[in-house]
């Protein structure tokens, strides 16, 4: 294994967890907002849903700060930072 490979392997296996909030918005307009941790870094969007207990066919934005909140596009990836606040609209409930 190179160290480069030893490296991500590293990473992988120690990589740091933070706290984000994810608020969910039912088809009637009631909103539950959940902590969660999960963990930081650079993370598939899908994978990212999964992380959070989101359907993978419903919508994911992230609102930072002074931001507009951006949507998260599936094929992409998102740097997860601690604090990170993840809105969603789903048709049933959230797992």
């Amino acid at each position: 294994m190179s160290q480069s490979e030893a490296a991500t392997a590293s990473q992988h296996h120690h990589q740091d967890t933070v706290a984000v909030t994810l608020a969910v918005t039912d088809p009637d307009g009631g909103t539950q907002t959940l902590e969660k941790t999960i963990p930081a870094g650079p993370t598939n969007v899908l994978a990212l849903k999964a992380e959070l207990g989101v359907p993978p066919e419903s919508s994911l934005w992230v609102v930072r700060h002074g931001e507009k909140p951006k949507q998260l596009v599936d094929h992409a990836s998102h740097n997860v930072k601690a604090g990170d606040r993840y809105e969603t609209i789903v048709k049933g409930g959230v797992s």
